[in-house]
């Protein structure tokens, strides 16, 4: 894949895509549920066809969107909440 995915707080100097290291970079307070649709947006944007799903790169690959990892407890293995 040639394209990162990245998430960062939104500054001054926010810029969604960054052409030197070909990062894309979502406003970290974006939900997750809307991530795949703003990269596919910022793809299309930049040229590159889309699939019906998914988010693929201009060399084809599939983008991997960034996850916060799920936590478990150890004793009961119910699910800690990130907020996010």
């Amino acid at each position: 894949m040639c394209v990162t995915i990245a998430l960062s707080p939104i500054t001054d100097s926010y810029r969604p895509w960054d052409y030197r290291t070909r990062t894309i970079t979502l406003p970290d307070t974006l939900p997750a549920e809307h991530r795949l649709r703003v990269v596919r947006a910022v793809l299309a944007e930049l040229a590159v066809p889309q699939t019906e799903s998914g988010a693929r790169c201009w060399c084809g690959a599939a983008v991997e969107l960034p996850r916060i990892p799920q936590r478990t407890r150890r004793t009961t293995g119910m699910v800690i909440s990130h907020g996010a």
